[in-house]
C-alpha cells in the first residue's frame, strides 16, 4: 500500500505488453480506426496517384524514397514517388496520402514534361477558383487540400497521356509515443500499393540527448551512430536493397535516456529573423510514495441505466460507485450522471469534494437503477464537455456501459476535439457491448479501457482504471515568459494538456522579430548568457513545481530546418481553428497567413499549382470516380440491437430525437427527487409526412431552433420518489435518431434552455411543470436526443457552516460496504459511527487517549478491522485506505511522534480487532 508507484498499464485488457506493441499505443489509433474502416486491398489501391480504369490504377509506382531527419520531438520527411502512365487520354487523377492528426504537409512539387512544378497555399475559396479556371482553358493544375477524415488529397486536373509523374511532398510530424518513453516513427502499409516497387528509407536521427536504443519492426535496418556525437546523431539505412515494395507497418522505436527535467530546442530562419523553439518534457514519477499523491482532479463517472443493464449489472455498478465515492479525496471534484433514453446528474457542476457533497451523492447512489430505458451517451457528455474548463483541476471522465448507441462515430470524433482538457476511461460490460464505442472513447482522449466479460470481479476491474486516475502526474501546466524579457511569444498549445503518468510533453513557441525580441537575444548572444523561461505545474503531493529552462541563443540553435517553425504554426492553427469551432470567433486571416507563410493546408487554405500547357488539351479530360470518397475515418456502427422486454429497448433499444418530435413536457425520472434531472420521456419517430401546427398538435422544430436565444428554464418538481428498479420510462423502442442536418460537420455545445413557445405548449400539456422557479438552468445540448431540465440543486456547502452530524447507516449485510459508507470525506472514521457495528475502540495508546483524539484511534483500529479482514478485497479499498492512512499520519505528525509510530499502532490494532 505504501509502495512507490509502478506502472500499471501492462495489468489491463487494453495492455501494453511489451516494447514493441505500438498497436496500444494512443497515436497509432488513428491508423486502427482507419483498418477498421477500410478493407486493406481497398486502401491500399487507392493510396498515392491513381485512376481507375476497369478497377485497374493506370498509375504505377515505380520507386519510393523517403529521406526523413528525426529530433527530439518531431520528424521531417520528403516523400518522392515515381509513377508511369499508362492512361491514353487526358485525366483528373488523384493524389491520396493518410495524414495522422499530429502531421502536416509543408510543401509539394509535381515533377512532368521535364517540368518541376512548386505548390503555392492560397485561400481555399481563390484555390479552386484558379484550379477551375485553369482546367477550363485547357492547362494543367494541380490542388491538394486536407479532408476532415485525415487524408491529405491532391487533384491533378488535365495530366496529359503517356507522361511519367513523380510527386515529391514534405510531410512535418510529431513522432508517436509510447510507455518508458519510447518514440515512434511510424509509415502504415495503408501509405503503400500493396504490388512490388523499389524502396529507398534513409534516416537522420539529430537528438539533443544521447539514444539508448534504437530498433525498427517491418525491416531490417542498419545503425551507424556519428563519432564523437555521444550516441545523438545516427544514421540508418536498410539492410537490403528493398525492390518488393512494403507488406507491413514499419516503426521505428526510438529509446532516449531519461530525461526529469524539460530540455528547449531553438530553430532560427535566417529569411525573416524569427526563432521558434520547442520544449520537450518526459517526468519521473517513481520516486513518489502512492500514501503521498495529493493532487487535484476532477472525477465524473457515468453509469448506464438502460434496461439491459437491469439485474447483476447494475447491483454491481451501484457497489462499484459506493467504493469509488469513498476513494476520492478533498482535493478532487465529483458529478455522477446516469444515463439512458436521458440522463440525471447529482450536480449541476462537479462540487469539491467534502462530507456534504460526499452525503449527497452517496444518497444518489444509492437509488441508481436500471430504469431509463435505451442507451444515448452523447447528450450527458455534451452536458459535461460545455462546462468550462478547470486546468487546476484535470478532468477525468468514467463511462461505464453495457450497450451500443447511434452515431457513435460522431461521439468519438466529438470528444476527440477535448484530448487537451479531457481523459477518459471506459468499462465495456458483458459479450454484447459495442467494443469499438469502449475503445474508440477512451483512445480519442488518450485514456484506457477495461472490457468486463463477467461481472463477478467488476468492482476490482473498476477500481484497476481508477488506480490509474489517481497515478501522479503534472498538471495546470504553464510557460512563463515574463524573466526573459521576450514579448508577444505565441505559444501552442495554448492549453497544455496536464502531463499524466508514462505521457510526454511538447511545447511549441515562436518568437516574433520584433525590436524588443531581437534587442534581448542580440544581449543574450553577446554576453553568452541564455536566457531563461519557467515551466510550472501542480505537482502529484499537492505542492507546486518549478522548471526552470534556459534558452541558449549562441550555442543551441539550429539553422538548417524550418521544423520546429512549421509545427509550432501548424499547432497554433488547430488552436485558432479550435477557437473558431467553441468561441464562434473568425481567424481566417490569421490562419491564411501562416498557411502561405509556412506552407500549410488548413480549413482555410489549400495548395494550388497551375501551369499553361504548351499543348492545349482539346480532348475530353476523363474524371476519377472516386467510389465514395471515404468518410470520417471511424468504423461503421453494427446494427442496433433491439430488445423485446419491459426496459424500452435496453441496448440502444430507446433512439430519440429532438428535432422531430411533437412539444410534450418531460416526465421526472424515477431518480431520487432533488438531484439534476434529464427528461425520460422518448422522443418520437421521425413521420414522413410533413406535419401541421396548430393548437393541438404543436411542432417544436421551429422553437427548437429559437434554443440557442431563448433564456426560459423548464423545471421539474418531482414529487415522485418511487426507484423501483424495474419501472420502465415508456420509451419507443422503435424511434430513429436523428441530430438534424446530417450535413453538419461539427457537434458544437451551446448552453441553452427551452424556448418560450416551447414554453407554452408544455404549460398546456402538463400543470406539474414549473416555468417561473429559475433557481437552476442546465445546458441543453444542441442536438440532443433529450430534452435535459433540472430541478433545484441543494444550496452549496459553505465555509463557515458547521459540519453535518454523522448519521447512523442501515447495514447493507455487506461489512466492507457498511465501515467504507461511514468514513468522512478526509478518510477518518468518528467513535459515534462504529458504535452500531460493534467494533472495540478501547485500549487507545497514552498519545491517543485524551478525547479530542479519539478519532485518530478509531480511525486506526478501522484500517486494521479492513487490512486484517477483507485482504482478498485489497484492490477494492486501497485507495480508501490511503486516503485514511495519509489523514492519520497528518495527526499524528502534529504530535511530533516518531516516523514510524502509524505501523506500531497499526500491528497493535489488528491484534485487537
Amino acid at each position: 500500500m505504501l509502495s512507490s508507484i509502478t506502472s500499471k498499464l501492462s495489468a489491463f485488457s487494453s495492455g501494453l505488453t511489451n516494447k514493441n506493441d505500438y498497436k496500444e499505443a494512443n497515436y497509432y489509433n488513428y491508423f486502427r480506426i482507419l483498418e477498421k474502416k477500410q478493407a486493406e486491398e481497398t486502401a491500399r489501391k487507392r493510396c498515392g496517384l491513381f485512376y481507375l480504369q476497369n478497377n485497374n490504377n493506370v498509375f504505377k509506382l515505380k520507386e519510393f524514397s523517403i529521406e526523413t531527419e528525426i529530433t527530439d520531438c518531431s520528424s521531417t520527411s520528403i516523400w518522392t514517388q515515381s509513377y508511369s502512365n499508362d492512361s491514353s487520354t487526358p485525366v483528373e487523377a488523384k493524389y491520396q496520402l493518410p495524414l495522422h492528426p499530429t502531421s502536416v504537409v509543408s510543401n509539394f512539387q509535381i515533377e512532368y514534361q521535364d517540368k518541376v512544378i512548386q505548390g503555392k497555399i492560397k485561400e481555399k475559396e481563390k484555390a479552386l477558383e484558379k484550379y477551375n479556371d485553369a482546367i477550363a482553358s485547357g492547362g494543367q493544375a494541380f490542388m491538394a487540400t486536407k479532408s476532415d477524415d485525415g487524408y491529405f488529397n491532391l487533384t491533378l486536373g488535365n495530366l496529359p497521356p503517356k507522361e511519367n509523374v513523380k510527386v515529391r511532398v514534405v510531410i512535418s510530424s510529431e513522432l508517436g509515443t509510447h510507455t518508458d518513453g519510447q518514440l515512434h516513427y511510424c509509415l502504415h502499409r495503408y501509405m503503400f500499393p500493396s504490388y512490388a516497387f523499389n524502396f529507398i528509407f534513409n534516416v537522420s536521427l539529430k537528438f539533443s540527448i544521447p539514444i539508448k536504443s534504437i530498433d525498427c519492426d517491418g525491416l531490417d535496418i542498419n545503425v551507424a551512430y556519428k563519432e564523437d556525437s555521444n550516441k545523438k546523431e545516427a544514421k540508418i539505412t536498410t539492410k537490403h536493397g528493398t525492390t518488393s515494395g512494403v507488406k507491413k507497418n514499419i516503426i521505428l522505436i526510438i529509446q532516449p535516456t531519461e530525461l526529469n527535467e524539460p530540455k528547449s530546442m531553438i530553430e532560427y530562419i535566417a529569411n525573416d529573423k524569427s526563432y521558434a523553439t520547442a520544449i520537450n518534457f518526459y517526468p519521473s514519477f517513481k520516486n513518489v510514495n502512492a500514501d503521498e499523491v495529493y493532487q487535484k482532479s476532477e472525477f465524473i463517472f457515468l453509469i448506464d441505466c438502460s434496461g439491459s443493464m437491469s439485474g447483476q449489472s447494475i447491483n454491481k455498478a451501484r457497489r462499484a460507485m459506493e467504493i469509488i465515492i469513498r476513494s476520492l479525496n478533498e482535493q478532487h471534484k465529483v458529478n455522477i450522471y446516469c444515463f439512458g433514453s436521458s440522463f440525471n446528474k447529482v450536480f449541476e457542476r462537479s462540487r469539491v469534494y467534502d462530507d456534504e457533497t460526499l452525503e449527497i451523492a452517496g444518497s444518489f447512489v444509492e437509488k441508481i437503477s436500471a430504469n431509463l430505458g435505451g442507451t444515448e451517451l452523447l447528450p450527458p457528455m455534451m452536458d459535461i464537455l460545455s462546462a468550462p474548463y478547470d486546468p487546476e483541476y484535470p478532468r477525468q471522465v468514467f463511462i461505464l456501459t453495457d450497450g451500443e448507441i447511434s452515431e457513435r462515430d460522431r461521439l468519438i470524433d466529438y470528444v476527440a476535439k477535448e484530448a487537451n482538457t479531457t481523459r477518459i476511461f471506459t468499462y465495456g460490460i458483458g459479450n454484447g457491448v459495442d467494443q469499438e464505442l469502449v475503445i474508440g472513447l477512451s483512445k480519442a482522449c488518450k485514456g484506457y479501457y477495461e472490457m468486463i466479460k463477467e461481472t463477478t470481479n467488476m468492482e476490482k476491474q473498476v477500481m484497476k482504471l481508477l488506480n490509474v486516475a489517481f497515478e501522479p502526474m503534472l498538471s495546470n501546466i504553464k510557460l512563463d515568459w515574463s524573466s526573459s524579457g521576450l514579448v508577444d511569444v505565441i505559444q501552442a498549445p495554448s492549453q497544455i494538456r496536464p502531463l499524466f503518468n508514462q505521457e510526454r510533453m511538447m511545447i511549441y513557441s515562436m518568437i516574433p522579430s520584433n525590436e524588443s525580441n531581437q534587442h534581448v537575444i542580440n544581449a543574450s548572444i553577446e554576453s553568452s548568457k541564455p536566457l531563461t523561461i519557467t515551466l510550472t505545474g501542480d505537482g502529484p503531493k499537492g505542492n507546486v513545481l518549478s522548471f526552470p529552462i534556459n534558452l541558449d541563443f549562441k550555442n543551441d540553435v539550429s539553422t538548417n530546418s524550418n521544423q520546429i517553425h512549421t509545427l509550432a504554426a501548424f499547432k497554433h492553427i488547430q488552436d485558432l481553428e479550435e477557437s473558431e469551432r467553441k468561441e464562434k470567433k473568425q481567424h481566417k486571416d490569421k490562419i491564411v497567413e501562416l498557411g502561405k507563410k509556412y506552407g500549410l493546408v488548413s480549413k482555410h487554405t489549400s495548395y494550388i499549382v497551375t501551369a499553361e500547357s504548351d499543348n492545349v488539351t482539346e480532348e475530353t479530360m476523363k474524371t476519377v470516380d472516386i467510389m465514395n470518397q471515404p468518410g470520417p475515418i471511424r468504423p461503421s456502427a453494427p446494427p442496433i440491437l433491439r430488445r423485446a422486454g419491459g426496459f424500452g429497448g435496453g441496448r440502444g433499444g430507446s433512439q430519440s430525437t429532438l428535432m422531430n418530435r411533437k412539444c410534450t413536457p418531460p416526465r421526472s425520472s424515477s431518480m431520487t427527487k432533488g438531484f439534476v434531472q434529464s427528461s425520460s420521456s422518448s422522443l418520437q419517430k421521425k413521420k414522413k409526412e410533413k406535419r401541421s401546427i396548430d393548437d393541438d398538435d404543436y411542432d417544436c422544430d421551429a422553437a427548437v431552433n429559437q434554443v440557442f436565444e431563448k433564456k426560459e428554464s423548464c423545471v421539474i418538481n418531482d414529487n415522485d420518489d418511487d426507484d423501483d428498479e424495474n419501472q420502465s420510462d415508456g420509451s419507443d423502442s422503435s424511434s430513429e435518431p436523428s441530430w438534424g442536418d446530417e450535413d453538419d460537420e461539427e457537434l458544437d455545445v451551446t448552453p441553452m434552455d427551452v424556448s418560450k413557445d416551447c414554453e407554452k405548449e408544455c404549460k398546456k400539456k402538463d400543470s406539474k411543470v414549473d416555468f417561473k422557479n429559475k433557481s437552476s438552468k442546465a445546458p441543453l445540448p444542441s442536438k440532443s436526443p433529450s430534452l435535459s431540465t433540472t430541478s433545484p440543486l441543494p444550496p452549496s456547502p459553505k465555509s463557515n457552516s458547521a459540519p453535518p452530524q454523522q448519521k447512523s447507516v442501515k447495514s447493507t449485510g455487506d461489512l466492507l460496504i457498511d465501515l467504507l459508507k461511514i468514513q468522512k470525506s478526509n478518510g477518518s472514521w468518528t467513535k459515534s459511527s462504529i458504535e452500531q457495528l460493534k467494533i472495540p475502540t478501547d485500549k487507545a495508546p497514552a498519545e491517543l487517549s485524551p478525547a479530542e483524539l479519539n478519532d485518530v484511534w478509531v480511525t486506526i483500529i478501522v484500517i486494521a478491522k479492513i487490512v486484517k479482514f477483507f485482504s482478498s478485497e485489497k484492490a477494492q479499498y486501497e485507495l480508501a485506505i490511503q486516503k485514511s492512512t495519509r489523514w492519520v499520519k497528518l495527526q499524528l505528525s502534529k504530535l511530533n511522534l516518531p516516523d514510524n509510530t502509524f505501523d506500531k499502532y497499526l500491528s497493535n490494532a489488528k491484534s485487537l480487532v
